[in-house]
């Protein structure tokens, strides 16, 4: 068995962070928004940390557009009830299907069930989903499935949004 070396851990790791920004950046824009996904070096050096870290900054709200286009006499699709929690999950079901190239909603919620109990999931995607008790929390698997088909049916802009992430953050 062959052990991966730091700079391999790394470039995983960005391509991770990458893949995860995207797609919270696709799904955000699905429902009217609009944002930037950024990923940079963590400089902690801190070895139990990751190399990379990223972030979804918004520049306008789903519900704000939406009032504002009601307000202006455009039409504007209703914004359903759990699409923060969309937003929050689509980075763990992004890294799910880059790592074991599934679209299997199953078997990415039973990974996410995983990685959110070992505390793999950071506190801004947990708050996102509505988790704020890692001992008794809920992650739907009707979710998890919805975020999935939004992912797979938006695959080629996440994985062009992170390949952008990528290259603009090795330059």
């Amino acid at each position: 068995m062959s052990e991966l070396t730091e700079e391999q851990i790394a470039d995983g790791e960005l391509r991770n962070a990458a893949y995860h920004e995207a797609a919270h950046k696709m799904v955000y824009e699905r429902f009217g928004a609009a944002g930037d996904a950024v990923v940079w070096r963590n400089e902690s050096g801190n070895p139990e940390e990751r190399a990379w870290r990223g972030q979804l900054r918004p520049r306008t709200c789903p519900e704000e557009m939406r009032a504002i286009a009601l307000a202006s006499g455009f039409s504007f699709p209703d914004l359903p009830a759990n699409w923060k929690a969309l937003v929050g999950v689509a980075g763990l079901v992004a890294e799910e299907i880059l790592y074991d190239g599934t679209d299997d909603a199953g078997v990415i919620a039973d990974a996410l069930h995983q990685r959110i109990w070992d505390g793999e999931a950071s506190a801004s995607d947990l708050a996102m989903m509505g988790i704020t008790d890692i001992e008794s929390y809920d992650l739907s698997d009707e979710l998890v499935e919805e975020a999935t088909r939004i992912l797979c049916e938006e695959w080629q802009a996440v994985q062009q949004e992170a390949e952008y992430l990528i290259e603009f953050a090795t330059k």
